[in-house]
């Protein structure tokens, strides 16, 4: 992963990062670099990402002489999103806690904003131990937030390490993965939507963050059948894809290397509060149709004699 390496040089906020079979291992070695002189930790965690993930780095936490409050998110089995009023549930009974913990989010998409945006406002930073391919917010700054009835982005630094296991994320449910090879594979219309920027004077492309987007983006798309059946290292691929997607708006300080007219359109359905089948459609899956109007609209270009 020299590539990681490389991108940390960039990034604003994030220091450290692991991607790795059974890079779950290293889990107390990472939080205790990132937090020196670390006494005690606030980990969130579902009954799902718990069982995962989470009681294994409470586990090496607590071998190592560190004391855990776990807070279970969905513990009574009801639905929980990416809502502001589960970031005031957070941040009550976080401060509840004496000597200030150090956060630890064990999860995806929705337990990584919550903690997130959560973190920022009791003025932490926070470690994220991933559990599922599923989208490119891991390692980018800012929550996607429902509040006040509208999905928002809502300010807040991207965490100070990372760690996800390959192999943890490779038995996650399949349509996690599909989610979050639809956000990667949008990198392509949104890669053109920034050249068209880039052409009219609008957004200057940044060289380091182009590179971290576009440079292995075809190879980690390559094998779409191999994301699917969980082949590990082809897992391990697209997170590395969606890691970097979070340094390269790191290091620009926007989120135009990762998305263009195919999120604006994800973000329109947010607000519509789109669903299926009674659920709520998640942002790759939103994305991922975004990419087909997108590239529609960029192929109808290309056909006009302008």
């Amino acid at each position: 992963m020299n590539d990681i390496q490389n991108a940390l040089k960039y990034t604003t906020d994030t220091k450290a990062c692991i991607i790795a079979r059974g890079a779950i291992d290293s889990s107390f070695a990472l939080i205790s670099e990132l937090f020196p002189n670390l006494t005690n930790v606030f980990l969130v965690a579902d009954p799902n990402t718990w069982k995962v993930a989470g009681e294994r780095v409470a586990i090496s936490l607590k071998a190592n002489g560190i004391e855990v409050k776990q807070f279970m998110l969905g513990a009574d089995g009801a639905p929980f999103h990416a809502e502001y009023k589960w970031i005031d549930v957070l941040r009550e009974a976080y401060l509840k806690e004496i000597n200030r913990p150090k956060i630890v989010a064990v999860g995806s998409g929705t337990i990584n904003d919550l903690c997130k945006r959560m973190a920022e406002e009791v003025g932490e930073r926070y470690v994220v131990i991933g559990t599922a391919a599923s989208m490119d917010g891991y390692t980018s700054f800012g929550a996607a937030i429902t509040k006040d009835g509208m999905k928002q982005t809502l300010s807040c630094k991207a965490p100070l390490g990372c760690l996800i296991d390959t192999e943890i994320a490779a038995a996650a449910p399949k349509e996690m993965a599909a989610s979050g090879y639809a956000d990667l594979i949008a990198k392509l219309p949104a890669g053109a939507d920034w050249m068209l920027a880039d052409l009219i004077g609008s957004e200057k492309i940044h060289p380091q963050a182009w590179d971290f987007v576009q440079k292995s983006l075809r190879k980690s798309l390559s094998n779409p059948a191999g994301v699917a059946a969980g082949d590990v290292d082809e897992i391990a691929g697209l997170c590395k894809g969606l890691i970097m997607s979070g340094f390269a708006m790191q290091a620009m300080g926007s989120s135009r290397p990762a998305s263009g007219t195919e999120h604006q359109i994800s973000h329109y359905w947010d607000m519509e509060d789109l669903c299926f089948n009674g659920q709520p459609v998640s942002h790759g899956f939103k994305v991922g149709i975004g990419t087909l109007v997108s590239t529609a609209i960029l192929e109808y270009l290309l056909e006009q004699d302008l």
